[in-house]
């Protein structure tokens, strides 16, 4: 019996490496409307906390650019993340593979992420990952985001009748993965591999950790009945 039927999983960090696109497309974006990107060493600490382009939109508003500057920023980076993630990004060694053995062990998997929409479809057609979903959820305007909990009940509790969070399992690298899974009782296996800040993301106390996606498997076998 699999004590954990539904798997949820993170994209960025955790099935892909996705870092240097999205610190490159940060820093393109931040020239593109004539301001000085932040230090990389900044850019990266806000990634490790799953902050990404939702949290650097917030930031310049708060900084007191204009709505109208603000979304030309995140206009340009979806315009540079494009070009970057097709030149950058790669699947970690096994991502596949992993996935293809918990599907064929029964696990029902959902891609939960705070990649944009219709970027996190592309990315997951593109490495031919999306057959092994049921559904995705990405960051969409106006609607909920890890790590709050709404993300659950509002978007993915009426896909998942009769289960509750107990028999879901959250899969992923950052604090927004281990708060939203603790903000609902939910278990969470952190990525150890990803972007989150190592240190932060061990005092949060994951119930599990995993340092490599080929360990995802014996891991979840250790779970099961």
């Amino acid at each position: 019996m699999l004590r954990y039927p539904i798997l949820l999983l993170d994209y960025d960090g955790t099935l892909a490496e996705t870092r240097p696109a999205i610190l490159r497309s940060l820093e393109e974006a931040f020239t593109d409307i004539g301001r000085t990107p932040p230090p990389r060493s900044y850019l990266k600490e806000r990634l490790g906390k799953g902050d990404a382009l939702q949290g650097f939109y917030q930031s310049i508003v708060d900084e007191g650019a204009s709505m109208d500057e603000a979304q030309r920023y995140v206009a340009a980076y979806r315009q540079r993340y494009a070009q970057a993630d097709e030149e950058e990004t790669y699947l970690y060694d096994g991502a596949r593979e992993v996935l293809q053995i918990l599907q064929g062990r029964g696990y029902r998997m959902i891609a939960v992420s705070n990649k944009h929409g219709p970027t996190l479809r592309h990315s997951l057609a593109r490495f031919q990952l999306e057959p092994f979903f049921e559904a995705s959820i990405g960051a969409e305007e106006g609607l909920p985001r890890k790590p709050e909990k709404e993300v659950f009940t509002q978007r993915l509790a009426h896909m998942l009748p009769g289960w509750g969070a107990e028999q879901c399992l959250m899969v992923g690298d950052t604090t927004a993965d281990i708060g939203f899974a603790q903000t609902l009782g939910m278990d969470v296996c952190w990525a150890s591999y990803g972007h989150g800040v190592a240190e932060v993301c061990r005092e949060m106390k994951p119930t599990y950790q995993f340092d490599s996606l080929w360990e995802l498997p014996n891991l979840l076998s250790e779970t099961e009945s």
